[in-house]
């Protein structure tokens, strides 16, 4: 159970009212990303332009993240909001974080991607565009054709990225069928699919819970190439490592007590496995 602090900033933008809903919700986790804040919002500010859109973050930090985060939303024509969890009041790391934020979002479509800028803003208006045609799932994959995992420094946590990858396809193969990238942190998905109430998340891999949850929704892909952080460090290592795996056997054991159900696939041209991989929108 989180507990709201009361935001820095003095009040939400003019244009932004607490029963007003917006068309998109962007939801971005952060801990200790004070480097990375000011560019970020810069980024999505130009990114949602036009854009009926609203940014939610969800802060864990020991750093001034949250202080500078507020100060930028207030001065923001963009409405952003600032959930900052004391320490104690943080559970499920981040994937408890984006649940926050999925809880408290207004839009009926929500984005969920880093602070660290790997995941590039620009690419919000594609997701957005391939949702409209009905896909519950738009997810941004380094492993469909035309995507790049260029961010990850060096061939072993690349080695590692695809280990785990392949390791989850393995132990949840109904479930994640003909999705390239189940262990992306950069998505879109409608909310309208999710059954929040049901949702334990634990550690950062979250698209995993929700596809398992949702066997019903349909998936796209849209290639994009995962870019090298902008500052600071990842905050993956051996203890997110063990919850990942502990959390994979407790998704596969939840999903075999489901009924089964068929996931729902999307129109696809090609052909290629029932799932519709769009090529990039210029």
């Amino acid at each position: 159970m989180t507990t709201q602090l009361p935001r820095t900033h003095a009040s939400p933008p003019k244009r932004f009212q607490v029963d007003e809903v917006s068309a998109l919700s962007v939801i971005v986790p952060t801990r200790n990303e004070a480097d990375n804040i000011r560019p970020l919002l810069t980024r999505l500010g130009d990114a949602l332009r036009g854009i009926d859109a609203e940014v939610l973050i969800v802060d864990d930090s020991d750093d001034t993240t949250p202080e500078i985060a507020s100060q930028l939303a207030a001065r923001s024509s963009l409405p952003i909001q600032v959930h900052a969890r004391p320490p104690g009041q943080r559970p499920g790391g981040l994937g408890g974080a984006v649940l926050v934020g999925l809880l408290q979002a207004r839009g009926p479509v929500c984005v969920v991607m880093d602070a660290d800028l790997q995941h590039p803003p620009e690419l919000l208006d594609a997701l957005l565009r391939v949702s409209r045609a009905g896909v519950d799932f738009v997810v941004a994959s380094r492993y469909v054709g035309g995507g790049r995992n260029e961010g990850l420094d060096g061939w072993r946590r690349r080695a590692v990225s695809r280990l785990a990858t392949w390791v989850a396809k393995c132990v949840l193969r109904p479930e994640l069928a003909g999705i390239s990238d189940p262990m992306s942190g950069f998505f879109l998905v409608r909310r309208s699919c999710l059954d929040l109430s049901s949702l334990h998340p634990q550690g950062f891999k979250l698209l995993l819970e929700l596809l398992v949850n949702s066997p019903r929704a349909n998936v796209a892909e849209v290639p994009y190439t995962l870019a090298v952080r902008h500052s600071g460090v990842s905050k993956a290592g051996i203890g997110e490592g063990l919850t990942y795996l502990r959390r994979l056997a407790e998704l596969r054991a939840q999903a075999r007590c489901a009924p089964q159900r068929s996931r729902r696939r999307t129109a696809d041209s090609e052909g290629a496995k029932g799932y519709s991989h769009p090529q990039p929108v210029p």
